[in-house]
């Protein structure tokens, strides 16, 4: 019963690596946005064939979502976030010791592969060893980790590829994931049991197929994919490139500029749940972000004040943490033996809008490029092309709120959950 757990530690340190994996995760994911330049004149490649580069990433991550939380609600989280890091270490080698694009690629996807349990193994542990009622608070400190580590794959990134390279960094990352694998498996219990009706031996595809049959799960996912765009598509690989050619500075002093939405996303994370408690709505939290959010790409699309474009994109970073508010209604419109499925198919369904829009925003950068290029022979891109691909993005928001009036408010089953005597 939701009664019986209580907040302690061991139970806080357990969770608490799982969220530096997931910290760890975002580092790897958003690296590559500092290293744009190099990694385009290393292969000789335009920016569609670097945003496909990058979004490998998102493939491997997608695919393996649901597996992943099927998993983690019969096996429990420790071997496989230890060997997920493992995997998501070999990945980055491969990426930094090749040179061959093929391989590059599959470096990626090796790295979104290992990746793909970190998110839903620190929102699945919540749900098992800390009450109900606080799942959206411990959810929104999962998502600020995150954010740190967005932060750290930022100007600490770029200022060691500018010091070492990007190859050397990216070894030095690699370096940095065996520390945290031989943590989770040293602190990690080996099974952290969702529920008492879940087992081993339960077969995949039922689950599977109920879950694909539960609209409000997917609607959850199609929703936040596209509130998650901000990050997913633009401050992860577009936004410092669209600083660097908006306002002529360097990978560094761009970074700043996309590193303070992640501060945004960061400082917003427990408010913003607070918020939601206070109005008594996750849906009216998610409509009201969906709005500021896409509102605020307006004028960051077309201010040519650095300052301001500071102050917009830390705004947007906070209306942003509305998103993890659909992980809450995924979890409550399912029952307790599957909440790390349905967390993870609504996390797979929210990657996948990344999957697709990073390579679509670079496609249309070549596709509206002018034919200007560098003294190397890299084509350069004004500030108009990115306005206009970039564009697209608080297109896919109004898209989000029209799908979000489908979705139905939760929070009343949540608190059924915590009276019920019977809740797991």
């Amino acid at each position: 019963m939701d009664g019986r757990k209580k907040i302690n530690a061991r139970s806080i340190l357990v969770w608490a690596v799982a969220n530096l994996f997931y910290l760890y995760e975002v580092i790897l994911r958003v690296s590559p946005s500092v290293m744009t330049d190099g990694l385009m004149w290393h292969y000789g490649i335009t920016t569609g064939a670097l945003g496909l580069l990058v979004s490998c990433f998102y493939f491997s991550y997608t695919a393996l979502q649901i597996p992943c939380g099927l998993i983690l609600d019969r096996l429990g989280p420790r071997n496989l976030i230890s060997f997920s890091v493992i995997l998501s270490i070999l990945g980055s080698v491969l990426f930094a010791a090749t040179d061959l694009m093929w391989a590059a690629q599959l470096g990626r996807f090796l790295v979104g592969a290992g990746a793909a349990s970190a998110f839903v193994s620190s929102l699945q542990i919540a749900s098992v060893l800390f009450p109900v009622r606080y799942f959206p608070l411990f959810a929104g400190i999962t998502n600020m980790m995150g954010t740190f580590g967005a932060l750290c794959g930022g100007f600490p990134v770029a200022r060691s590829v500018n010091v070492l390279g990007w190859r050397e960094t990216v070894f030095l990352l690699a370096g940095l994931g065996v520390i945290i694998a031989l943590l989770a498996f040293l602190i990690i219990p080996k099974v952290v049991k969702i529920s008492e009706n879940a087992h081993p031996r339960d077969r995949f595809s039922p689950v599977l197929a109920k879950l694909l049959k539960n609209k409000q799960i997917i609607l959850a996912g199609l929703v936040g994919g596209f509130m998650y765009l901000p990050i997913s598509a633009f401050s992860e690989l577009w936004a410092i490139p669209f600083f660097m050619a908006n306002y002529n500075i360097n990978n560094e002093t761009a970074s700043f500029a996309a590193s303070t939405l992640f501060v945004g996303f960061a400082l917003g994370s427990i408010p913003v749940a607070m918020v939601a408690r206070k109005v008594n709505g996750y849906m009216k939290t998610i409509r009201f972000s969906i709005i500021g959010v896409a509102l605020l790409f307006i004028p960051l699309i077309y201010v040519r004040n650095i300052y301001l474009s500071f102050a917009i994109v830390f705004l947007m970073g906070i209306l942003t943490n509305g998103e993890v508010l659909v992980f809450t209604c995924a979890k409550n419109n399912e029952s307790p033996s599957n909440a790390g499925a349905a967390i993870a198919l609504s996390n797979g369904l929210i990657m996948f809008a990344g999957l697709i829009f990073q390579p679509v925003l670079g496609i249309l950068l070549d596709l509206f490029w002018t034919g200007t290029t560098s003294e190397h022979g890299l084509r350069l891109y004004e500030i108009s092309c990115y306005q206009k691909a970039i564009l697209t993005l608080p297109i896919c928001l109004v898209i989000a709120y029209i799908l979000s009036l489908f979705m139905r408010e939760t929070m009343e089953l949540e608190k059924h959950q915590i009276e019920s005597p019977t809740a797991s």
